[in-house]
């Protein structure tokens, strides 16, 4: 992300970069070639991968106890469930952990094999200096730069649509399954809000050895 000018004109991001995806320019970078954790924006490289695999949407799915770990989460109460849909929209609108986890393990492939192709992926798309370890952006060898992450992002808003859809709600609700109770989920991204229509996708991402991450 830009954060406030300093008399330097550096911004206060360790690594930031700005991509024009219509001639695929950089506009501005600063450390943008720097190898960082990048945290939850890990779930843009999930998402894709679950895609590829032809998510069931709307296969009835809950969340295991084991998989309520630190970080986002969506709180499902004992005897609700959820559908693939709702897990996933969690996962990229509200960076809830155990949704992702939830999800990848619903789809029947081994978490190993997962994230081997998360991997594949970034190799075919070119990202060189992008490598996981885990589904959800907590392990902090989740790494790439801001330049390959733009490069991501612009592969995941424009070539998955429904990714886009969702990371550009300020918001997502849904009925629970088996209690009928409501839940909103809220976009982890206030800009969203704020800026109404005008973003096409985006995601967020706090871990302490990545800090603060948006794109």
């Amino acid at each position: 992300g830009l954060g406030a000018k300093n008399e330097s004109q550096q911004y206060s991001a360790k690594s930031a970069l700005v991509y024009n995806t219509n001639d695929a320019s950089i506009i501005f970078e600063q450390n943008g070639f720097e190898r960082r954790p990048i945290a939850s924006i890990t779930k843009l490289m999930t998402a894709m991968v679950a895609l590829d695999y032809k998510i069931p949407w709307d296969k009835e799915a809950d969340i295991l106890p084991n998989e309520y770990v630190i970080g986002g989460q969506l709180l499902l109460h004992p005897g609700e469930r959820a559908t693939i849909r709702d897990l996933v929209a969690a996962s990229l609108v509200g960076s809830a952990n155990n949704a992702t986890l939830a999800y990848v393990r619903e789809l029947g492939i081994p978490t190993e094999e997962f994230i081997r192709q998360m991997n594949r992926k970034a190799i075919e798309l070119g990202l060189e200096q992008t490598e996981f370890f885990d589904v959800t952006g907590l392990n902090p060898k989740n790494v790439s730069t801001a330049y390959e992450v733009a490069r991501l992002a612009d592969v995941a808003f424009t070539k998955y649509p429904v990714i886009a859809e969702l990371t550009s709600q300020t918001g997502y609700d849904f009925t629970a399954l088996g209690s009928g109770r409501e839940h909103t989920i809220k976009n982890t991204n206030k800009l969203v809000s704020e800026w109404g229509e005008t973003l096409t996708g985006s995601k967020t991402g706090y871990l302490y050895e990545a800090e603060y991450c948006l794109v």
